[in-house]
């Protein structure tokens, strides 16, 4: 973990509001894994005061890296209009990651919205390590244009089942009503890694659950400092009474978590 200031190299616009932020500079990212992130401001003053926590998309060659945005608050939308050169601050890497891709383990990826970075991430990984075909990405947003960097999921080489709450692309719904359907015709017994909003978080755990599945999930909330010394974002587990997001999570896995993401009793 290191404090640094980087330099905004490209703000790359998606559509809907979606952004790709590529920053140089970041050589101290390096070792980055997949559902780490990195506590990130601008030279905005204070307000607002805090920085953000974002997951890395990816981690390049000469200290770049690349982060996914949706403009929704006041922070992300001075994000969405940042200029290229800018100077930002950066603290990271942060969190614990999902486990890294395996020939021995089949992924399914339930991605909502801007959940999408560090399983595009993962689905790199594996496309790298030679156990593509291991993956299949579920990706699901609320209309078709909330759906970005489509050419890029499908060059990692996975399986790839949209879905859109509108009907416009994919599955009609929610993205997981699509794993449910394929967990019907399902060969192997699937692991889930899941990055998103609550709901669909929730919703996946419901699942994991249902059909007795091991699931990671990245249960990214709401971050303060980043650091666990806040304490704002308490989530209960079974082996103690709270675990912190930030430190250690955001990604945990379901066999540990408690309170809504319990398993009926």
């Amino acid at each position: 973990m290191r404090y640094f200031e980087a330099t905004l190299l490209e703000n790359r616009a998606l559509g809907s509001h979606s952004f790709v932020l590529r920053l140089g500079g970041c050589e101290s990212l390096a070792g980055t894994l997949p559902g780490q992130f990195v506590m990130l401001r601008a030279d905005w003053g204070t307000d607002p005061l805090l920085p953000r926590a974002f997951s890395l998309l990816s981690v390049g060659d000469r200290g770049e890296v690349e982060i996914l945005i949706k403009g929704a608050g006041k922070a992300t939308r001075l994000f969405e209009h940042t200029l290229a050169g800018a100077a930002l601050h950066v603290l990271g890497p942060l969190g614990s990651s999902f486990p890294a891709p395996s020939a021995e383990r089949v992924d399914w990826l339930i991605a909502g919205g801007v959940g999408l970075a560090p399983l595009l991430m993962h689905a790199a990984r594996a496309r790298a390590a030679g156990t593509a075909e291991r993956i299949t990405m579920f990706y699901g947003g609320r209309t078709e244009t909330d759906l970005v960097l489509l050419d890029d999921i499908a060059a990692t080489g996975c399986d790839i089942v949209l879905a859109t709450e509108d009907g416009s692309c994919g599955h009609a719904g929610y993205v997981t009503g699509a794993v449910q359907v394929a967990l019907g015709a399902a060969a192997q017994t699937p692991t889930l890694l899941a990055c998103g909003p609550d709901p669909m978080l929730l919703a996946s755990a419901r699942l994991a659950h249902a059909h007795s599945l091991p699931a990671y999930l990245s249960v990214e909330g709401e971050m303060a400092c980043g650091v666990g010394a806040c304490l704002v974002c308490a989530i209960p587990c079974a082996s103690r009474p709270f675990r912190y997001a930030c430190k250690d999570g955001p990604v945990l896995p379901l066999s540990d978590l408690a309170g809504p993401y319990a398993a009926p009793s």
